[in-house]
């Protein structure tokens, strides 16, 4: 089922959306856009390249209470905070940001051990992917075509978008996308062109170039392993690194949390909240001892994770090249470029 609307009608769409539940699309903010939840129709924006924090908070926000409780009182009159999830519609994702969302499911829901509240708004919500526009040349950060994501790849997405000039199509992916095309009848049939023209934009995706490299899945897991005691090469790549964190912050594969109590005149909330492995006291421990007090053990630890431990542990590598880490980072850091030096320095050390 390929239907279309025009750019115009946009907040029509929109407003439709926000009449069925909670609608999280694109924002232009002053720094750039970001994903925010939609207040005013209007407020939806297409004409982005790509968010600056990514959409992963959809599912997993920045700050989380779990539970309410009263100081001096029982811990059995704790009281858990419930969700009461509205349907939720996440609008205009681009494909390798979609990519994170399955990579993100390992962790919350594929493990045996399910994290309800990532579960629950993962089951609430439709994802409305959309295509990059492949007339504009990609960022210089981005790499998604290394990992084998397609500029305008469909998968994951329970409605796919592709936008045609003035023209905006929508494809339905899965069940829950097509349940809901069904109820936003304004919307109309596309030509025979235009399905080709879909059609063909999502073939054409996976040819379109971002930095390239050929990177084998357990090759560079290998790769990584034979230079993880390279002091040298870790404290070369790591020497302008302030540790400031913003790498995992605006990334959509981080996960790391900590659980913590705050208090206030006896009421009392305990929350989750994003950490990173980037901070200096994330690895120290209750004795004083921190395993990681210099800087180029914590680097060496988040591009391990994602090109080594992660594809150990799950056989996936835990980064989709959305180029965010490098295009935020204060002194430049560019992870395609550690990757291409992990495998330079594997050579050298045969050499």
């Amino acid at each position: 089922m390929l239907k279309k609307t025009t750019i115009d009608k946009l907040p029509e769409l929109a407003a439709a959306l926000m009449e069925k539940g909670t609608l999280v699309a694109p924002v232009k903010e002053d720094a750039g856009f970001n994903f925010r939840e939609i207040t005013d129709a209007k407020q939806v924006d297409l004409i982005f390249h790509n968010t600056i924090i990514s959409p992963k908070s959809a599912f997993f926000p920045q700050v989380e209470d779990f539970v309410r409780y009263q100081t001096g009182k029982s811990i059995l009159e704790a009281a858990p905070v419930e969700l009461n999830l509205k349907p939720t519609f996440l609008f205009g994702v681009r494909p390798c940001d979609v990519k994170s969302f399955q990579i993100m499911d390992i962790h919350f829901s594929g493990t045996g051990v399910v994290d309800p509240y990532w579960q629950k708004r993962r089951e609430a919500t439709t994802i409305f992917g959309f295509a990059f526009d492949m007339n504009e040349a990609a960022d210089a950060a981005e790499f998604y075509h290394t990992l084998g994501i397609g500029a305008a790849d469909p998968e994951g997405s329970d409605i796919f978008m592709v936008r045609k000039d003035d023209i905006l199509m929508l494809k339905v992916i899965t069940p829950k996308g097509e349940k809901l095309m069904t109820g936003l009848s304004f919307l109309t049939d596309a030509s025979a062109d235009e399905i080709k023209y879909f059609d063909d934009y999502i073939t054409k995706g996976y040819d379109y170039k971002t930095c390239y490299t050929c990177v084998d899945t357990e090759a560079i897991a290998r790769e990584f392993e034979a230079i993880f005691d390279n002091a040298d090469f870790w404290t070369k790549i790591s020497d302008a690194c302030l540790s400031c964190g913003v790498c995992t912050f605006v990334c959509p594969t981080c996960y790391c949390f900590d659980i913590c109590d705050e208090t206030l005149f006896s009421q009392g909330t305990r929350r989750r909240v994003w950490d990173a492995c980037m901070f200096t006291d994330f690895t120290l421990e209750a004795s004083g001892h921190n395993p990681r007090t210099k800087v180029y053990q914590r680097l060496r630890q988040k591009v391990c994770h994602k090109y080594s431990y992660h594809i150990r542990k799950y056989g996936v590598i835990s980064c989709v090249g959305c180029g965010r880490c490098t295009r935020y980072c204060p002194v430049n850091i560019d992870i395609f470029s550690i990757v291409e030096e992990a495998v330079k320095a594997k050579w050298y050390k045969r050499l």
